[in-house]
């Protein structure tokens, strides 16, 4: 594997494209990040928030409000003044200006807003949860990428060295050296592992759509370059695996949604319970009218201005609602809001049975991971001085083909294993560094 590789992922590369345009991982991270519409879907979800909590402090405010009425009457009908009847054609204007505002109804704005401010904290952090959830989605598809071009470059290898098997071959078979066999044999298995190259760069184009796709890369998919490093396989020491799930659960965004989202199903019940409680308000209003009824000692309608001042009245007043019985409705919402705060605990304890499990899982493979990177070498240095004694023996005539060709196999699949090894390991470390809160892709 070399140390620094930039690679364009087709066969015929656009002039346009330079090498210093390749994206690192990193930078596929940040990309994603910035043009992913599932984050961009979350944002509008805090947004719907914070408008929730604004909303819930408006509530403290009294309501006011106003109207104007004109009505015009013929034939017979009731003077609005006098409440007599008459029979003939009139108007009449009335106005009003009324406030309400509830002063106390059992804590019930107090634990709307708290319910609000918790929905809007737990729609931050499940924002937060989808970026990393992203983060993840393309480390994983950037090493797919990576792991299907390492892959195209060992069955190249094989290709070149069977290239040179054969070409000897048939110089032999010329010499009659080789039997016929032999040599169609050899070029049988030339055949196959052509087919397993374009079967490799198949796979690493599908690869690589997918992470256009995750990344929502907003060019062709021939634009898009990316740059691979030789991976660094140090030992690192993560505690163990107490201590990981311990530091990933006060920082964990996932689990804080859901313990955000159990609080704020708290306060949503004592809301619901507030409802038992009496309702007490104050009230005011402001009045006044013109009607063409209205006339004076010489018979003529008095103005609409002297109406409008001797018209006008206040009120003010103060509003007790006891709630008695209102068809069990507010006895059923309880209960419903009992349930929730049961799921939304049952939620969060199994959030941390499945992340304690995940944490686990992943320490245990890191360490594996590790253990067969040291062994993997040692297998690939084992199978080269096989194949190369193999090689010598079949020149000698002491092996058949078939047996330097399973020789070959096996270095080239330990050279697959080793590889894979290697990603998975980068992959699961990544994971470990998150959960010592690490965020590597900042």
């Amino acid at each position: 594997m070399k140390k620094l590789i930039y690679i364009y992922l087709l066969l015929i590369i656009p002039l346009s494209v330079k090498a210093n345009d390749s994206l690192t991982l990193k930078e596929c991270i940040q990309y994603a990040i910035e043009n992913n519409l599932s984050i961009y879907q979350e944002s509008l979800k805090v947004n719907q928030a914070s408008l929730g909590v604004k909303q819930a402090k408006w509530q403290y405010a009294p309501s006011i409000g106003g109207s104007i009425n004109g009505t015009f009457n013929a034939g017979r009908s009731i003077d609005p003044r006098t409440n007599a009847y008459i029979d003939h054609q009139f108007f009449n204007n009335t106005s009003d200006l009324s406030l309400n505002w509830t002063l106390f109804q059992g804590f019930k704005k107090k634990y709307q807003l708290k319910f609000e401010e918790y929905q809007l904290q737990a729609s931050q952090y499940q924002m937060q949860n989808t970026k990393e959830q992203l983060v993840f989605e393309v480390i994983q598809a950037f090493y797919d990428v990576e792991y299907n071009f390492e892959l195209l470059e060992i069955t190249k290898a094989q290709i070149e060295l069977s290239e040179k098997i054969v070409d000897r071959a048939v110089s032999q078979q010329e010499l009659g050296l080789k039997a016929s066999a032999d040599v169609a044999e050899m070029k049988a298995q030339l055949e196959k592992e052509r087919l397993l190259s374009l079967q490799a760069q198949n796979k690493m184009m599908e690869a690589k759509a997918r992470l256009v796709n995750i990344m929502n890369y907003n060019a062709p998919l021939n634009a898009l370059s990316l740059q691979f490093e030789q991976p660094s396989i140090l030992a690192k020491d993560f505690g163990t695996e107490e201590s990981i799930y311990t530091t990933f659960s006060n920082h964990s965004a996932l689990l804080k949604t859901h313990f955000l989202t159990l609080q704020s199903s708290h306060q949503n019940l004592k809301s619901e319970k507030a409802s038992y409680l009496p309702d007490l308000g104050l009230y005011a209003s402001i009045n006044t009218g013109y009607f063409q009824t209205n006339i004076d000692e010489s018979g003529q309608v008095i103005p609409f201005r002297s109406q409008w001042q001797n018209n006008m009245n206040q009120t003010v007043g103060v509003r007790l609602y006891i709630p008695i019985f209102h068809q069990n409705t507010q006895r059923l919402a309880v209960q419903r809001a009992k349930i929730q705060v049961a799921e939304s605990d049952a939620l969060l304890k199994q959030q941390q049975q499945e992340l304690r499990r995940t944490v686990g899982n992943d320490y245990r493979e890191w360490k594996a991971f590790q253990k067969e990177i040291e062994q993997g070498k040692k297998v690939i240095k084992a199978n080269d001085m096989a194949y190369e004694i193999a090689l010598q023996k079949y020149e000698e005539g002491l092996i058949d083909i078939v047996t330097l060709l399973t020789v070959k196999q096996k270095l080239g699949q330990a050279e697959v294993d080793l590889l894979l090894s290697e990603l998975n390991y980068l992959l699961k470390e990544k994971l470990l560094l998150f959960y010592q809160g690490n965020q590597f892709w900042i």
